[in-house]
């Protein structure tokens, strides 16, 4: 049973950290997951012009949780500086943000991952059809949930059991529970995904090397029916998620700096510069103006813009 007069031995303030870096922490967090991603959510559901792939939805949502349900939590008591906060406040903002690493490692993987799928198939000149691979995409929306889960009961667990080691000044932006073998367990999964969110990206890489071979010979006998606008955004942002990710699990080992949990906190905000600024993004946005003719024309046709280079295709002569 927790309790609040339980003696804390864990040790004091081992992340030092300012009050100007505490307000940094917390704007990071709260601004896109309270405002940008919910918006760039309602912009992609409420326009017609506008089609994500579930595991890019998923990857909003798992920073929506991170920002509303794990890191404001504080805030929203009014417990970010003075007192230590109840057991059972800090017991469950710590479960909640123990399971931060496991969501977003495996939703930024299944991201990815689902790009690589695409730009394989298309390598080969087909067509990638979700609806063919129906238990994998079912998969790779809910597994991150899942370790989400997982991570939170596991440490609410841990947590109980052990109720002195549950404090915030421990991590000073966060509560967190002192357990080396929970720690040591997060940090391998993490790593896994991290790691094969690597692989992935270099699989990837290499096709695209590949592609660009193939065309510097003029060889024709390849098939390529994709832009590469949203790939290598994807890329960049799975490269961002695996140093920002790798600094976080570097901080669990060894806390001192504040500089790996400000690099995270920052994720949200780098998906929404790398995936808001995308072209049907930012025209839906500009909602009042009138699109050029050459846009009218794609749209009626079905053609999508290469946004590589905002370049429309040729239109048609007329009969």
């Amino acid at each position: 049973m927790l309790s609040d007069d339980t003696a804390s031995s864990v040790p004091m303030n081992i992340v030092h950290g300012s009050y100007g870096q505490l307000v940094l922490f917390l704007v990071l967090n709260v601004w896109p997951s309270h405002f940008g991603l919910p918006l760039l959510l309602l912009v992609i559901f409420s326009s017609k012009n506008i089609q994500r792939h579930p595991t890019f939805i998923n990857l909003c949502i798992a920073f929506i949780i991170v920002g509303i349900m794990s890191s404001s939590l504080l805030l929203y008591a009014g417990k970010l500086i003075g007192p230590e906060p109840s057991k059972m406040l800090c017991l469950f903002q710590a479960s909640l943000l123990y399971g931060m690493p496991p969501l977003t490692s495996t939703a930024a993987f299944t991201l990815v991952f689902q790009m690589f799928l695409v730009i394989q198939a298309a390598y080969r000149g087909k067509e990638y059809r979700d609806q063919d691979h129906a238990g994998r995409l079912w998969a790779m929306i809910l597994f991150p949930y899942l370790f989400f889960f997982v991570s939170v009961i596991v440490t609410a667990v841990v947590g109980a059991s052990m109720p002195e080691n549950i404090s915030r000044n421990r991590r000073f932006f966060y509560c967190s529970v002192e357990s080396l073998a929970l720690t040591n367990a997060l940090t391998i999964f993490a790593a896994i995904a991290l790691f094969m969110t690597l692989i992935t990206e270099a699989c990837t890489v290499y096709i695209l090397c590949k592609r660009w071979v193939a065309l510097k010979r003029n060889d024709t006998t390849l098939g390529w029916t994709i832009e590469l606008s949203l790939p290598l955004r994807i890329l960049g942002f799975g490269l961002y998620i695996i140093v920002a990710m790798s600094l976080s699990l570097l901080s669990i080992k060894s806390p001192s700096s504040p500089v790996p949990d400000l690099v995270i906190a920052a994720a949200a905000s780098v998906v929404m510069i790398i995936f808001g600024t995308q072209t049907d993004i930012l025209r839906a946005l500009r909602f009042w103006s009138k699109p050029s003719s050459d846009y009218d024309h794609a749209q009626k046709h079905g053609i999508t813009y290469d946004e590589a280079d905002m370049k429309p295709p040729p239109v048609p002569p007329k009969p």
